[in-house]
């Protein structure tokens, strides 16, 4: 068992070991392998995993603080390992058994975990799918296509989602290397680009019981959910790239020598628009902050009640909409403050060398996961209509 205090204790290496280069990384496309094997042998994937399982054991807040962190240092890495973070919770709520303890022990020897979730077919956030499972012999014959598999190209296993029947819903994890799984590298996205975030195809790919986490009833009613965190963890991402936001606006202020005839003061660093701007600037960041760390500890709390054998619906849908106000207002704030770093810089901040724009979109890129007008909906008609939040895999 490693405890949490051992875990976190190269934290700050590894941060800056992280940091190194990751604008460089970004602007030319290079695949953070280095950057996300350096998390792994760090021990900090295991960061979530119950104590009781040999991890450390630490919370929502816990993670939430190192997500940033590692946004901070890099995006890019910290998005790979979103999915990998859901693996914990859900072992969490497993039965005490083989199934329990096999996958734990994965986590903890360092495995990855990316996703297969995503299709382009039905409602988004149904417990739709046409991917499938097929029986065949002893075991099953997987095939379908998911999209937006963030993480997968850098993952040991891929978690992926199917029905098994005409009412039930299967979770199950695959080596990335079992015949007839393809993971193609076809996202083009204007940011968060190198996240792996391909297509990944299944070709009658063989299925054992070995392989099955999980196994759902697709209708039923759901009270505990993961769905807070895995929308939190975007929230997370966009608040470290708001602390880059102010530390490159910063750097880029102090390097200036000229200003215009016209300017206010005769030095940019003294010129007190542009310091506005930058204290603007790091408001932003602080209060995007806060608010992702309040609304992990409204998570930290609804597991808790799980942890004690009653999950509480009041507290999980408290969660559900202290994630889903951060989203609101974070897309909102990030977008406006990755923009108006360019203001502090002027012309010569636009420079492709600078790479500054890959801040806006970062962050363009992660408020589409999913529409920030329909959540602002939802919380309005909570709180006007009582109009319970969606119970789909968006709240």
């Amino acid at each position: 068992m490693t405890d949490l205090a051992s875990v976190l204790q190269n934290r700050d290496e590894l941060i800056a070991n992280i940091s190194a280069g990751a604008a460089e990384r970004e602007r030319h496309g290079t695949d953070p392998h280095d950057q996300v094997d350096m998390v792994r042998k760090s021990g900090l994937t295991t960061l979530t995993l119950d104590e009781s399982l040999g991890g450390p054991g630490g919370g929502v807040v816990d993670l939430m603080a190192f997500v940033m962190d590692l946004a901070e240092a890099d995006p890019i890495v910290a998005h790979i390992l979103r999915s990998h973070y859901l693996q914990p919770q859900m072992l969490r709520r497993l039965p005490h058994g083989p199934v329990r303890d096999r996958w734990a022990k994965e986590i903890l020897t360092g495995k990855v975990f990316g996703n297969a979730t995503s299709e382009r077919d039905g409602a988004l956030g149904t417990a739709q799918y046409a991917t499938t499972l097929t029986p065949s012999g002893n075991g099953w014959k997987l095939s379908g296509a998911k999209y937006y598999s963030t993480g997968t190209a850098f993952s040991d296993w891929v978690m992926v989602v199917a029905h098994l029947d005409d009412r039930r819903v299967a979770r199950i994890n695959l080596p990335l290397d079992r015949t007839g799984i393809e993971v193609q590298d076809d996202w083009d996205g204007i940011g968060q680009h190198r996240t792996g975030t391909g297509t990944t195809r299944f070709t009658d790919v063989t299925v054992t019981e070995d392989d099955f986490v999980q196994v759902s009833d697709r209708d039923q009613p759901r009270i505990a959910s993961d769905v807070p965190l895995m929308q939190l963890y975007l929230q997370a991402l966009i608040a470290g790239i708001l602390r880059s936001v102010v530390t490159d606006a910063r750097d880029l202020l102090t390097s200036r020598t000229r200003t215009f005839d016209h300017a206010p003061a005769p030095v940019p660093a003294q010129d007190p628009v542009l310091l506005a701007t930058i204290g603007q600037l790091s408001a932003t960041a602080y209060t995007v902050e806060t608010a992702v760390r309040a609304a992990a500890a409204d998570i930290d709390a609804a597991y808790d009640s799980e942890r004690r054998g009653d999950p509480d619906p009041e507290l999980f849908a408290r969660a559900s909409l202290s994630a889903a106000q951060v989203k609101v207002h974070a897309d909102q704030v990030g977008l406006t403050a990755a923009a108006a770093i360019f203001d502090v810089g002027g012309a010569s901040s636009a420079s492709r060398s600078k790479n500054l724009d890959r801040h806006w979109r970062n962050i363009r890129t992660l408020t589409l996961h999913n529409p920030t007008s329909y959540k602002a909906i939802a919380i309005g008609d909570l709180l006007v209509n009582k109009t319970p939040l969606p119970g789909n895999g968006y709240f």
